[in-house]
């Protein structure tokens, strides 16, 4: 078994309501950025969307981990977001990294879900999203190389 961690503590907890025709990953990042916030995990996110652009993993045996991720997915029709999670990191640059899967059902209740697109999700009648910030943790996303794929990891703490 291999792996990495720190402890943090809990912060301060937003309650936000995306309104209608809003981008939503670009929504949760001003959000932060307007409360200064370095790193937060989303434990609530549900509503309807519009648009949703997402990517899925799919078998590849010639790839690093045997998979690689799906042609992105853009549906255009009612979406019933059904829940969501996410990672949001300030990294040095000051910009946002957001890791976030959601599910989510059309108007035939065909389920879906899948790694959202940092664009390409507009909000329909509403989105209520709770955001947990967390402190104390130092986190960086990693490029790795080999497989192409990019992880959040705990570094030093400085």
């Amino acid at each position: 078994m291999s792996y990495t961690y720190q402890t943090g503590m809990k912060g301060r907890i937003i309650f936000a309501r995306i309104l209608p025709g809003s981008e939503l990953i670009e929504s949760i990042k001003k959000i932060c950025a307007e409360n200064n916030i370095e790193i937060a995990y989303i434990s609530t996110c549900i509503g309807s969307l519009e648009k949703v652009s997402f990517v899925y993993a799919i078998k590849d045996e010639k790839q690093y981990y045997k998979i690689k991720y799906h042609e992105p997915v853009v549906m255009v029709r009612p979406i019933e977001f059904l829940g969501a999670q996410g990672i949001i990191v300030r990294d040095s640059n000051d910009e946002y990294q957001v890791h976030f899967h959601a599910q989510f059902s059309d108007e035939n209740m065909d389920v879906y879900g899948g790694h959202l697109l940092d664009s390409g999700n507009i909000v329909l009648a509403t989105i209520d999203l709770v955001l947990n910030e967390i402190i104390d943790v130092k986190i960086k996303r990693k490029y790795h190389k080999a497989s192409g794929f990019s992880f959040f990891e705990p570094t030093d703490k400085e």
